[in-house]
């Protein structure tokens, strides 16, 4: 299953976007003494480890998004996006 959600990146200061990821996923990597790892994440967790993942891969979260926006602060003013 897949779920849009809203999200944001510090490397994209002031601007947040609607993305679709999947709820549950599961990682495949190793250890710092190179063993075999595998871990199971889901809804937030989940979320975290496949922007960090993107991010690795060159692909940040506007690239995916179906909609993004400028994020206000609590005066209803739009942030600079720095």
């Amino acid at each position: 299953d897949q779920e849009l959600g809203t999200e944001g990146c510090l490397s994209i200061p002031g601007f947040v976007g609607d993305v679709e990821r999947p709820l549950a996923i599961t990682l495949k990597g190793q250890n710092r003494r190179g063993k075999p790892l595998r871990l199971k994440a889901d809804g937030w967790l989940a979320r975290i480890f496949q922007h960090e993942v993107d991010h690795l891969n060159g692909v940040l979260f506007i690239d995916r998004a179906e909609k993004v926006w400028k994020v206000e602060d609590q005066t209803g003013q739009v942030m600079p996006a720095d």
